[in-house]
């Protein structure tokens, strides 16, 4: 099982992602890549984790795992994503809802949420994902989901 964060966990997600029967019909002409910063928390994670996705053709075709999160500065991603890890696990256990959380400030965003919230509807696809997608929680041990 992989850990969240790191670059097994991820690659492990666009697997499924690309995989999901909705999810070319739900990246036609998506315009833009993505930066994630999943930032560090005492006594949950160490230090930040940063990944770069670049999706073409409906299919996250490449991802980057960065240092830093200045590293995410230098490559300018039309969207960047921002939480802290207690956060990014909240989502991903399907306690806490991404727009709510966004609202809230909970997660900075960075880049046009037009075509973000135009997308909404296509949410399933990261829940059905992320179902699927056995986690071990670093601050958990032994913990999975």
């Amino acid at each position: 099982m992989p850990v969240f964060p790191s670059k097994e966990w991820c690659e492990e997600a666009i697997r499924l992602t690309n995989a999901d029967p909705e999810s070319a019909h739900a990246g036609a002409g998506w315009e833009g890549d993505f930066g994630a910063i999943v930032d560090a928390e005492p006594g949950k994670l160490p230090r930040a984790f940063v990944a770069h996705v670049v999706p073409k053709g409906g299919r996250i075709e490449k991802l980057r795992v960065l240092e830093d999160p200045d590293d995410l500065e230098e490559l300018e991603p039309a969207y960047v994503a921002r939480a802290p890890y207690s956060v990014w696990k909240g989502l991903l256990l399907g306690q806490l809802d991404p727009v709510e959380a966004v609202l809230k400030r909970r997660i900075t965003m960075q880049g046009d949420l037009q075509p973000l919230i135009e997308r909404m509807r296509y949410k399933g696809i990261a829940d059905r994902v992320f179902a699927q997608l056995a986690t071990v929680f670093p601050d958990e041990q032994g913990g999975s989901r």
